[in-house]
């Protein structure tokens, strides 16, 4: 083999292995003030503390999802409303893209308007409309969890 072939077949050994070595798998473990990104699955988590209960919300990849993280204070209260669900008023204006929903689930955390948070804890038909911001991911037993009186909530990341 001469000495440009070996060049040739060298260099092209050189392209192959910078191309794989590209094809890692991306590293989705950042963390900031305010959600933590999972790894497995590279999903949006926001963790609240409530009541002394720590609950994960699984966040939609919207504006208003990304928009509430930089506005949410460390510790606000919610309000209960029809016992069926907690709201906070915002300090701010969110974007909105408010659809009507039809039916509301357990753990569906939602804009209402373009300043109200609400965490819903029961499930039931409705014909307003909201912005979906997320869900919280263990559900069981989230009304007792929650109660019927003002609840205390704390970001815990």
């Amino acid at each position: 083999m001469t000495f440009l072939q070996r060049f040739f077949l060298i260099g092209i050994a050189g392209v192959c292995l910078s191309a794989f070595a590209g094809c890692s798998s991306p590293d989705y473990s950042r963390t900031n003030e305010s959600t933590v990104f999972s790894k497995e699955e590279n999903e949006e988590i926001m963790r609240l503390r409530i009541n002394g209960d720590e609950f994960q919300v699984k966040l939609e990849q919207n504006q208003t999802a990304e928009k509430l993280q930089m506005i949410l204070p460390k510790k606000f209260r919610m309000h209960d409303l029809h016992q069926n669900e907690k709201y906070y008023d915002l300090p701010q204006s969110l974007p909105t893209n408010a659809t009507r929903v039809g039916k509301i689930k357990a753990g569906d955390v939602m804009l209402y308007g373009d300043d109200t948070l609400v965490i819903f804890y029961q499930s039931f038909e409705t014909n307003f409309s909201y912005t979906r911001i997320g869900r919280v991911v263990e559900k069981q037993n989230l009304a007792e969890r929650f109660g019927i009186n003002e609840i205390q909530i704390e970001r815990s990341n």
